[in-house]
């Protein structure tokens, strides 16, 4: 009886201390963000004054045409068709600062777990694309997007989740190259019943040493100063929050293979 009880507290401790370095990560990573967000809206906020400045002497030439003998009505329709092509032209950047504000607003979110939530692979390269971006262009790396699958895809679980061991790993790419330019992979497609991730780089690679611990202890290869989920937690979420495996693939001064496997919802 009281080794049972003592298995539940150690389990039950074991998954708070966990639930807390998750939310902690959270928290960090959206910190980091910060920056990001700042550098993401400023193209669009330029592309859209641009057009706006563009509009407003398009209506100043048209009032100044009013009543005009020389203005032709077909010069009217020009003047008209112009606005509407630089109408057109901001409209894409006004949905693009939507979509940011979504993302981050739905990554800020505290992760209420669901059985009946999912997300598809589309949302999940859309979410990923847009907090990584900063990052990416920040250390000169590309990332190079293969997706083998329908992007409507259903994957079981919340998005929260997947999108952090995702941004994770690529950071774990990004610092692979030290300061870099670097290209990584990333290859989204299906491998029997299950969906196959693999986030893959030409880094600096994974000492043997290390290798070998890193999905049974809580590591990290990035040193006091490192703030990352650390692939044992990544694996313990693909685990235990998608019911998935997680695989390692690294050689020293070559690069690392990230696989992730995770059974699908519905028949792809």
């Amino acid at each position: 009886m009281a080794t049972a009880f003592y298995n539940r507290y150690l389990n039950r401790s074991y998954s708070e201390r966990h639930s807390i370095a998750l939310e902690r990560e959270r928290l960090a990573s959206l910190g980091q963000l910060i920056g990001g967000i700042a550098h993401n809206f400023k193209t669009p906020i330029m592309s859209i004054a641009g057009g706006l400045e563009a509009l407003k002497d398009l209506i100043d030439e048209y009032d100044i045409s009013i009543g005009d003998p020389e203005v032709t009505r077909e010069d009217h329709y020009e003047i008209a068709a112009e606005m509407k092509d630089w109408i057109g032209k901001i409209k894409p950047y006004c949905g693009y600062m939507s979509d940011i504000i979504s993302t981050v607003k739905g990554q800020a979110g505290e992760i209420n777990e669901s059985s009946d939530a999912s997300f598809t692979v589309g949302e999940l390269l859309k979410r990923v694309d847009i907090l990584m971006n900063h990052e990416l262009k920040k250390f000169s790396c590309e990332l190079r997007v293969e997706v083998k699958v329908d992007e409507d895809t259903p994957i079981k679980g919340e998005i929260n989740n997947l999108v952090q061991v995702m941004n994770n790993l690529i950071s774990n790419s990004i610092e692979a190259y030290n300061g870099k330019e670097g290209k990584i992979d990333l290859l989204i497609s299906k491998n029997g019943q299950e969906l196959e991730i693999v986030v893959k780089d030409y880094g600096s690679g994974i000492p043997e040493n290390v290798k070998k611990k890193l999905l049974k202890e809580m590591i990290t290869t990035k040193g006091k100063n490192g703030t990352g989920l650390g692939l044992y937690m990544s694996h313990s979420t693909i685990k235990g929050k998608f019911g998935g495996t997680m695989k390692i693939k690294s050689e020293e001064g070559k690069g690392t293979e990230i696989y992730i496997l995770i059974p699908f919802t519905a028949k792809a």
